[in-house]
Parts: structure tokens; C-alpha cells; sequence
């Protein structure tokens, strides 16, 4: 019985041993996330965190895995773009008054990378340590600041977003256009603050001033080709009626003393081709 007792508690303890060996989170501190590679099976998929169970049984094997951890550190990044309203120097211009086209905006947004996407990062942009990470988190966070100018240069020229962005410091379709095009960002806020309003009244009604200008002008110059392509058209008509009766005169040259009847050359003889 003894015996039974001394194998039975043996075999307990290679099963803890066995079992605290394959527990992954163990080297993984608090608040921050592991990355587990193995030699046998490659990159896991699945993000370590503090005080989640996952046992996995080939970490029994001596030297078969790692575990790479990570803190997702929150960023801070500050955008400032500026722009002018689309050909506003040309309707200013045009109706003779000063007009403020110009707009103004800055803020700052932080993010942080959403821990899930962790093990993509490792398996395929080769992230192996913190300092790679906060090296690849301050690139994404330059990506993220010109994406964000961008979107605005777009936004911008409409009145009512300049005016939701004056009122609450974000903008709807912003949020959406990032969150589709940086799907691993985690947390993203932002404030931004219109430091420049432009004068859309004025814009708007030397805009218009322009376009009406324009319109009557291209009436007019629209009238004028169609009058000088008909004049043309006409004249090329009787070059080539003329042409016809070239060619017709000097394949029967006898028909030039029938012509001298007509007495006006300029008139067609009754036989002529159309």
C-alpha cells in the first residue's frame, strides 16, 4: 500500500510539473500580452493575457517555445492640416472682393494596437521585443496622422462638416474612414479644433457669380462655332461639287464647248453630278 501511495503521489507530481510547464501565461506579467512561437507549430494565434487558462502541450518540450511580451502602449499624435476652398482664388478674383478662403484645423489623437492582432504582427512584420513594437506603433501613428489630414482636405471644402467639427471636435465619416482603413487600431480618440473658418456665404455667392458668367460664355462661343462649321461645311461641299466637275471636264474636254453655252461657268450644266 505504501508503494501504491509513493507512485500515486510521483505521478501527481509529474502531472503539476507537466502541467505548470505547458501553462502559457506564466511568463506573461499583468496588463501586459504574450506572443507564444514554437518550433513545432509556429506562431499561436491566439493572444497570451495574465489570468487566462490555455494549456498547450507542446510547451512540455524542452526549447520548443518562446513567448514574446508585449505592452500596448497608448500613442499620442498631433495633426494639423490647412487648405483653401476649391478655385477660390479664381471667384474672388472674378467679382473684384476680398474673400477668407482659407481653413485651419489641429487636435491630437492617441490610439493604441488592438492586442489581438499581436500574433499576425509577429508572424508577418517580424515584431519580436517591445522596442520593436514601439517602433512599428510610432510608424502606424505617422500613417495615421496623414490619413487623418487627408480625409480632412476632403471633408473640408462642405461647410456643414467644418461646423460639426467646430461644434463637437469629431466627424462621423472620419471615425468610420479610419476604423476601415487601420482595422488593427485599439481605442482611437480624437479632439480637433477649427483654429480658421473660411467664408462659405461669399464663396458660394462668387461661385455662383463664376458659373453663370461661364455658362453665357460658352452659349456664345457654342452659337459662334456651329455658324463658322456651317460655313465651312458649306464651302467644302462646293469644293468637292467643283472637284467632281474638274475631274468630269478633263475626262471629256469636248464638254467645255458645250459649257461656254451656259455662259456662266459658276452655274452647274443640267448634266452635272450631284
Amino acid at each position: 500500500m505504501k508503494k501504491f501511495f509513493t507512485v500515486l503521489i510521483i505521478l501527481i507530481a509529474l502531472g503539476a510539473g507537466g502541467f505548470f510547464a505547458g501553462w502559457a501565461q506564466l511568463p506573461v506579467p499583468h496588463g501586459s500580452y504574450g506572443v507564444l512561437s514554437s518550433k513545432t507549430h509556429g506562431i499561436y494565434e491566439q493572444v497570451i493575457e495574465d489570468g487566462k487558462l490555455l494549456w498547450l502541450w507542446y510547451r512540455l518540450i524542452p526549447g520548443n517555445t518562446t513567448i514574446a511580451v508585449f505592452d500596448t502602449k497608448t500613442q499620442n499624435i498631433s495633426v494639423t492640416v490647412a487648405g483653401a476652398l476649391p478655385q477660390g482664388e479664381t471667384y474672388a478674383s472674378f467679382v473684384g472682393v476680398k474673400i477668407s478662403l482659407l481653413w485651419r484645423i489641429s487636435g491630437n489623437v492617441s490610439f493604441s494596437v488592438k492586442p489581438a492582432m499581436l500574433p499576425l504582427l509577429v508572424k508577418e512584420s517580424g515584431l519580436s521585443n517591445q522596442a520593436a513594437l514601439d517602433a512599428y506603433t510610432a510608424e502606424l501613428g505617422s500613417r495615421l496622422a496623414a490619413f487623418i489630414e487627408q480625409r480632412l482636405s476632403y471633408y473640408c471644402v462642405r461647410r456643414d462638416v467644418v461646423e460639426q467639427l467646430s461644434a463637437a471636435g469629431t466627424y462621423k465619416n472620419l471615425d468610420d474612414d479610419i476604423r476601415a482603413a487601420f482595422p488593427g487600431i485599439n481605442e482611437i480618440s480624437y479632439s480637433l479644433t477649427v483654429k480658421q473658418f473660411p467664408d462659405y456665404d461669399l464663396y458660394e455667392s462668387a461661385k455662383s457669380l463664376y458659373e453663370d458668367y461661364t455658362a453665357h460664355q460658352r452659349e456664345i462661343l457654342n452659337g459662334e462655332i456651329r455658324s463658322k462649321a456651317a460655313g465651312r461645311i458649306n464651302s467644302q461641299f462646293r469644293l468637292d461639287e467643283l472637284a467632281k466637275y474638274g475631274e468630269l471636264l478633263t475626262k471629256y474636254p469636248v464638254l467645255l464647248d458645250y459649257l461656254k453655252l451656259f455662259g456662266d461657268l459658276s452655274v452647274p450644266p443640267p448634266f452635272a453630278p450631284r
